[in-house]
């Protein structure tokens, strides 16, 4: 056996038998704790109020742009009429020109409304991530700090969240004992000022 070989097993058979040993326990405070982020999350009250404002600003805009497909759709019909009038052999030739010219001009107005569409879109699409994720990154902060300030008052050492998944879509926490779990008692800490 090489010589690193040897002190890296002794080494790693006295971390053990410290972790094993009643000493070793016994100078351990804390412990694990396991939270379910998602839940917490969710059901965090004020995560629900942001959610509900975020919708109503979502349904404006979709009424803003509901507004704009109205204009380019009157337009597309103003545009069908003159296109149509421009080949009406009824008409005098200059008549024709004339709802040529208009139906030449509509089209253009109607390519702008488009164009106005597609950057209200991206505008309001951009805006509205942002402010969600604004939103998530404050509330993710607070429950951080309400986990951080619990975790110190119970001594724990470590708080893990158990609604995380794997790369192969497999809970990475695969048992959580009841008595370690703290989603309970800091969805009671967070909610308790909830309206």
């Amino acid at each position: 056996m090489s010589g690193r070989w040897r002190v890296g097993t002794v080494a790693a058979l006295a971390l053990a038998a410290a972790v094993a040993s009643p000493a070793g326990a016994q100078e351990r405070r804390g412990g694990i704790a396991f939270v379910n982020m998602d839940r917490v999350f969710t059901e965090f009250h004020k995560t629900q109020v942001a959610d509900a404002q975020l919708r109503a600003q979502a349904e404006e805009f979709s009424q803003e742009r509901r507004q704009m497909i109205e204009e380019i759709q009157a337009a597309q019909e103003t545009f069908n009429t003159l296109r149509e009038e421009s080949q009406d052999v009824a008409l005098s030739e200059d008549a024709r020109e004339r709802r040529r010219r208009e139906a030449e001009e509509k089209l253009l107005e109607i390519r702008e409304i488009e164009s106005r569409i597609e950057r209200f879109d991206e505008l309001r699409s951009k805006q509205l991530e942002d402010q969600g994720r604004r939103m998530r990154r404050g509330l993710v902060e607070e429950i951080r700090d309400t986990i951080r300030a619990y975790a110190r008052r119970h001594q724990f050492e470590a708080v893990l969240d158990a609604s995380g998944q794997s790369l192969n879509g497999i809970e990475i926490a695969l048992y959580v004992d009841p008595r370690v779990d703290i989603t309970e008692a800091l969805l009671e800490i967070l909610n308790e000022d909830a309206p």
